[in-house]
């Protein structure tokens, strides 16, 4: 309740005159609140879509660096690959054919050997024209060639079995190999004294081609040098 100033009637707050003298009562000043400030809302707006904006930003230059981080470290493992892969290929052992070597021909067949092995003058007194040779392991090496009446390799093979484990040797390896586009028999028997006899047979057209090798250990009659040696061989 408020009262009028010019006859001390009381009025209710909201009256515009009094209602005794009709005196007018001054009119009330209305307060805006601050925080109902449209523009500072839309100040707030701006800065938390600028702060989410920076903030976009910096996971989008940390997803940059990852990315440039991963590309370093794929081309950094695409280097050890290839320099794995090129030490690899350095690392093989050097073909027969692409350092120096001699060659044996004759009678249609032909090998290339290391000029380091040393020829030796033994004898075969069942095969008068073997040839022979020593490499730097101490293996023997001895080529021949013979006629034969056997009409396959697979007979061949049988027998030399057959032959070997009634002399009392072991059967360590049979297998079938490829020289020169033909099956070939590869056999590995240990001896009854210790040492290791590998026979390495070519068949065609009647004739038998035998490398026949003698050492210590089976690494010994499998060396590198020999097995290329063996590799090399050719049937005209």
């Amino acid at each position: 309740m408020k009262k009028c100033p010019e006859c001390g009637n009381p009025s209710y707050d909201g009256a515009p005159v009094c209602g005794n003298c009709g005196f007018q009562f001054p009119k009330q000043k209305v307060s805006i609140s601050k925080g109902g400030d449209i523009f500072q809302n839309n100040q707030k707006k701006q800065k938390k879509q600028k702060q989410k904006t920076s903030k976009d930003e910096s996971i989008v230059d940390i997803l940059k660096a990852k990315k440039l981080i991963i590309g370093i470290i794929l081309l950094l493992t695409l280097l050890v690959i290839c320099g794995i892969v090129l030490t690899g290929s350095n690392n093989k052992s050097t073909p027969i054919q692409s350092i120096d070597s001699n060659q044996y021909d004759e009678g249609g067949f032909s090998f290339k050997y290391p000029k380091n092995w040393e020829e030796l003058n033994l004898t075969d007194e069942n095969h008068t024209q073997a040839k022979f040779f020593k490499n730097g392991e101490n293996a023997i090496i001895e080529f021949y060639n013979v006629s034969t009446d056997y009409d396959s390799l697979k007979q061949i093979t049988q027998e030399r079995i057959s032959y070997a484990q009634e002399s009392g040797s072991y059967v360590e390896l049979v297998e079938t190999i490829v020289l020169d586009g033909r099956n070939s028999s590869n056999i590995i028997l240990e001896n009854a004294d210790g040492d290791y006899t590998r026979f390495v047979s070519m068949f065609s057209d009647g004739k038998l081609y035998v490398f026949k090798i003698t050492g210590e250990s089976i690494n010994s009659v499998t060396s590198g040098d020999i097995q290329s040696m063996i590799g090399s061989a050719d049937i005209a």
